[in-house]
C-alpha cells in the first residue's frame, strides 16, 4: 500500500507519539509506534502502558492498513530528507520510504511488528468533558508543578491534583509536604471534578509540551483514567491512586507580619547569597524588620554572604525565618509580578506566598530551624 505524506507534519506527529515510547522497554512493541491508516488519515499511536498519545495528521492513500515501527528511527530519517511529500510503500510489517521529489535518490526500508499485538488506547466520548483554554491550564500546572515531589516513596506526591471548587472555575495544587503550590483559575465552561484526581508528573509534562498559546482543551476523566484533547492529539493517562492532602488546612489564614518585596531585586539576591548553601537543606535566613529584609548564608569553611533589601511590611517586632532558598527561587520564577507578598506565621510555621496582583496564586513553604548555620 501506498501513502504520501508531508515530510514536515509526519515528523511533528511522530514525535508528538513517540514522546512517550521508552527505548529501553523489554517489550519491542513498546519501543515503536503505531501506524494506522485509515483512507486519508492517519493516526500515530504511542504508549509505555502508563500513558498513552494518539494524533492525526492529512494523507493521501490508496487504502487501509496497520503497523507498527520505530518513531525514533523514523524521525532521525525523515530529518535527512528535504522537506516536501515523502512517499511510505507498506509492505505487511516493512515500510519502505523514498521522497516524491526524486531529490533522495536512495530508498530505505523500516522493519516493523504487526499491528495486532500493539496495546488498545481506549476511545473516549468527550461529549460531557470539560473546556479550558489551553494557555490557562498550561500557565496554571505550570505554576505548581515545581512543589511536586520526583521521588516513588508517596506517590501521591508525584503529581499535580486537579479539582473543581465550583462550576466556573479550576483548582491545581502541588506539594511535595514541604512545599505546596496552588493556583485558582475561572473557566469558560462548566467543571464537574468534585472530587479532583491527581495526573502523573510524566503526563504533566507531556501537557506542557502539547499546549499552545491559543485554542481550548477538553478534560474528561473515570475512576483511573484522564482523557485530554489538544486539537487533534488525544492524551489518556493513569491516574495516581491515593487522597491527595487538604490543602487547604495547610495554608494560613493567620500572620505575624506581611512584607512585600521587589521580585527581581529578591531573586537577583538570593541566587547570589546560593553560592554560600549546599543541598540537601540550602539554608539561608531571612531576617524581617519593619523596613528592611537581611539576608544570610553561610557555609563552613567555604565563607558566608548576606544582603540587605528594602520591603514595606507591617512588622512589628523583629523575627528570622530558616529557608530553603532553592524552594524559595523556584517559586520565584514563576511569579510575572512586580511584587511578591511574604506573610511570616512563625518561626517553624508555613510561610505564605503571593503575588501582590493575585491572591489565587498561594505558595506555602515550611520553614528549617535555625539553631545553627
Amino acid at each position: 500500500m501506498r501513502i504520501e505524506v508531508d515530510k514536515v507534519q509526519l515528523v511533528k506527529a511522530t514525535i508528538i507519539a513517540d514522546s512517550v515510547v521508552s527505548a529501553k522497554s523489554i517489550n519491542t512493541i513498546l519501543t515503536q509506534c503505531l501506524f494506522n491508516v485509515d483512507g486519508d488519515t492517519l493516526t500515530i499511536t504511542g504508549t509505555d502502558n502508563e500513558i498513552g498519545i494518539k494524533t492525526q495528521l492529512d494523507i493521501v492513500s490508496d487504502g487501509n492498513c496497520s503497523f507498527t515501527i520505530s518513531g525514533k528511527r523514523l524521525v532521525s530519517l525523515l530529518k535527512e530528507f528535504p522537506d516536501g511529500v515523502v512517499i511510505l510503500d507498506v509492505n505487511n510489517t516493512n515500510v519502505s520510504i523514498s521522497s516524491k521529489s526524486g531529490l533522495v535518490k536512495g530508498q530505505y526500508v523500516l522493519v516493523g511488528s504487526s499491528a495486532e499485538e500493539y496495546p488498545a488506547i481506549p476511545d473516549f466520548n468527550f461529549m460531557n468533558a470539560i473546556e479550558i483554554e489551553q494557555k490557562t491550564f498550561s500557565e496554571m500546572i505550570s505554576k505548581t508543578v515545581h512543589a511536586a515531589a520526583h521521588d516513588t516513596v508517596k506517590p501521591i506526591f508525584n503529581g499535580v491534583y486537579i479539582v473543581s471548587e465550583d462550576e466556573k472555575s479550576m483548582t491545581v495544587v502541588a506539594t511535595d509536604s514541604r512545599r505546596l503550590s496552588m493556583i485558582k483559575k475561572d473557566i469558560t465552561g462548566s467543571s464537574t471534578i468534585k472530587n479532583g484526581f491527581i495526573l502523573p508528573l510524566k503526563t504533566v509534562n507531556e501537557l506542557l509540551r502539547l499546549l499552545e498559546d491559543k485554542g481550548t482543551c477538553l478534560i474528561a476523566f473515570d475512576d483511573s483514567r484522564c482523557f485530554i484533547k489538544i486539537g487533534r492529539t488525544e492524551i489518556v493517562s493513569r491516574l495516581i491512586d491515593g487522597q491527595f492532602p487538604d490543602y487547604k488546612q495547610v495554608i494560613p489564614k493567620d500572620y505575624l507580619l506581611k512584607a512585600v518585596i521587589e521580585v527581581k531585586k529578591l531573586k537577583e539576591a538570593l541566587n547570589r547569597l546560593k553560592n554560600f548553601t549546599n543541598e540537601p537543606s540550602w539554608r539561608i535566613l531571612l531576617k524581617f524588620s519593619q523596613n528592611t529584609l537581611l539576608i544570610e548564608a553561610s557555609y563552613p569553611d567555604q565563607g558566608e554572604g548576606q544582603e540587605e533589601l528594602a520591603i514595606d511590611s507591617d512588622c512589628k517586632e523583629p523575627i528570622t525565618i530558616g529557608i530553603n532558598v532553592q524552594f524559595l527561587l523556584d517559586l520565584l520564577k514563576e511569579i510575572n509580578s512586580f511584587s511578591v507578598v511574604i506573610c511570616v506565621t512563625g518561626v517553624m510555621s508555613p510561610l505564605l506566598i503571593y503575588p501582590e496582583d493575585d491572591i489565587k496564586f498561594q505558595s506555602v513553604i515550611m520553614p528549617i530551624q535555625i539553631r545553627s548555620m
